[in-house]
């Protein structure tokens, strides 16, 4: 029998941690909403957050350079090849500029907007692998796990301090794991 489903979820190890984490009741719901910000950091790793800002004005120099035409953005693309995060990041930005706005507030909206559409996604291929890989009804569990760990999730901050600090590479390396005979769910 194996450990379950989330080893054999075809996602990175990051997502597949998230998913462990949301079907495993030794972990609180807090503890899922600990890995979900972990996780997008590590998928928005490679996606072209300076050059965005840089585009988008919301860098050092200020609105001086700022976007000419949303045509700038689709040059990005050449950055993130093949990434869904860097692509749902530039099309989020394309949204922030088609609604009018500039600078830093549209890197905010346009990062926090990618962070929501790939949780999202994220979701439901892990809710999906579930339905077809587990017993029961154990995808209705995971996935209402999840769903309250994203609500727990700020997505704003988060997008701040992806705009703010630039990512490392070992995110996710130190949270926290439930292997120990004395650890389980919390006693109400």
């Amino acid at each position: 029998m194996s450990d379950g489903p989330h080893r054999s979820l075809p996602m990175r190890n990051y997502w597949k941690r998230l998913a462990e984490r949301a079907d495993k009741a030794a972990y609180s719901v807090y503890e899922v909403s600990e890995a979900l910000p972990v996780a997008l950091r590590q998928e928005f790793r490679e996606a072209p957050v300076e050059q965005l800002k840089k585009a988008l004005g919301a860098d050092d120099q200020g609105a001086l350079f700022s976007l000419q035409n949303p045509q700038e953005l689709d040059a990005l693309r050449t950055e993130c090849p093949g990434s869904a995060a860097g692509n749902a990041l530039i099309d989020c930005a394309k949204e922030a500029v088609a609604s009018g706005l500039t600078g830093e507030e549209a890197c905010e909206r346009a990062v926090e907007s990618a962070l929501d559409e790939c949780s999202r996604s994220a979701f439901r291929g892990i809710e999906e692998h579930y339905y077809r890989e587990a017993p029961d009804h154990r995808a209705q569990f995971v996935r209402s796990r999840m769903d309250e760990a994203r609500r727990q999730c700020d997505l704003n901050a988060l997008a701040k301090t992806m705009l703010n600090t630039p990512p490392k590479g070992n995110l996710g390396r130190n949270l926290s794991k439930h292997d120990g005979l004395d650890e389980g769910p919390e006693l109400r």
